[in-house]
């Protein structure tokens, strides 16, 4: 069996106590039946209108493990908190009152099982005014007993204090600091709990959250880890990509997070939409976005000498064997942009360099495209240092 992201899910070889102890010979003692069950289980969903609708598909091989463990019934439950709700949804192989003890009926009925979280979990929705990373996170960590995991799904751009990143000021150049001024009395208590971070800098395509480019996430991901070693968690990590491509369920506005820092700071991430700038398969710029990259190019004026900036492109994929995109084109377009920020007047120091940056997000799902999806990747990316 292989999980939805093609990687295989372990082969199910679990013996339940009741089958050990039928099993059980004159010589064999009850301490070989092991009476340990699987650590509690917790995804944790900041769910608003501006990020995709949560998915099981990145935690596939982690839920299929968590159910395989169970020895007794409702072993396999896993808990679901958002802002708003907490449920249940038990991942148990369950034959009657007794966990299925035959590998081939239990990876069946863990199967459907995970199918069931996953029609619950994309169905969830916030409807809070603000992405409240901290709230939700102290929610689950509250749900979830000691040893037990919270795997938090989220963009991470929080817009609620202590982590309002509206007033964070240089969170992406300086997000070690940002996470230093946080009183710990606001920080939930993760001792004995491992946290997994999903989705974070990915906002839902076609929302009013702006797309976040390396630097943006790689801060985000700084932020996350730092906060949660700061809470003692046990252990933090952060999966690549985004939780889903599915559209949110949210109709509660919240706020943006502004990335554009260049009016405060000579750092921040801009996205130049490479279908207004460029005629299809060209890399040759049009007029109209000589008006998105003059404030640019002056504002470089008045940064520091070292200042840099680099320009990566994206494209998005076509079902066309014609298609002329690619590394190459994505090149070429981030190098136009470069060119002509310098012959706006930027400092020729401050031009770096350009290079193909492939797909923000998968916009052929299962072979399918999908319009909403390609419009995140038609982007050049400029980052400025």
């Amino acid at each position: 069996m292989t999980s939805t992201k093609g990687t295989p899910i372990m082969t199910i070889t679990r013996t339940t106590c009741a089958a050990a102890l039928l099993a059980l010979t004159a010589a064999t003692t009850l301490s070989a039946c092991s009476s340990e069950s699987p650590s509690a289980l917790t995804i944790a969903m900041t769910a608003t209108n501006n990020e995709p609708a949560p998915s099981t598909e990145t935690i596939m091989d982690l839920l299929t493990e968590h159910a395989a463990g169970a020895l007794d019934p409702e072993d396999g439950i896993v808990t679901l908190v958002t802002p708003d709700t907490t449920t249940t949804v038990d991942l148990t192989p369950m034959r009657g009152e007794a966990v299925e003890a035959t590998d081939g009926k239990a990876e069946k009925k863990i199967a459907a099982n995970i199918e069931n979280l996953q029609q619950t979990a994309s169905s969830v929705s916030s409807s809070h005014p603000g992405l409240d990373v901290l709230g939700v996170l102290d929610r689950a960590l509250e749900a979830t007993t000691s040893g037990g995991r919270v795997v938090l799904m989220s963009s991470g751009f929080a817009t609620v204090d202590p982590i309002d990143l509206n007033a964070a000021g240089h969170w992406i150049t300086a997000p070690e600091q940002f996470v230093d001024a946080i009183d710990d009395r606001n920080l939930p208590d993760a001792a004995g709990k491992n946290i997994t971070f999903v989705g974070l800098g990915y906002p839902a395509p076609g929302s009013a959250q702006t797309v976040a480019g390396p630097a943006v996430r790689t801060a985000l991901q700084t932020i996350m880890t730092s906060l949660c070693w700061r809470m003692d968690a046990t252990a933090c990590d952060v999966l690549p990509g985004p939780v889903s491509d599915l559209p949110p369920v949210s109709t509660t506005p919240v706020p943006v997070v502004e990335l554009n820092q260049l009016s405060t700071q000579c750092a921040g991430q801009i996205d130049i939409d490479t279908s207004i700038a460029f005629a299809p398969e060209s890399d040759v710029l049009l007029g109209g976005v000589d008006g998105v990259l003059a404030p640019i190019a002056q504002a470089l004026n008045n940064c520091p000498g070292t200042t840099v900036v680099d320009a990566v492109g994206h494209s998005a994929a076509v079902p066309h064997e014609s298609w002329g995109g690619g590394p190459d084109l994505e090149t070429r377009r981030a190098q136009a942009v470069l060119t002509r920020l310098r012959d706006l007047g930027a400092p020729i120091a401050a031009i770096g360099t350009a290079r193909p940056g492939g797909q923000i997000i998968d916009n052929m799902p299962g072979g399918n495209f999908r319009e909403d999806l390609a419009v995140r990747n038609r982007v050049v990316t400029l980052t400025i240092n």
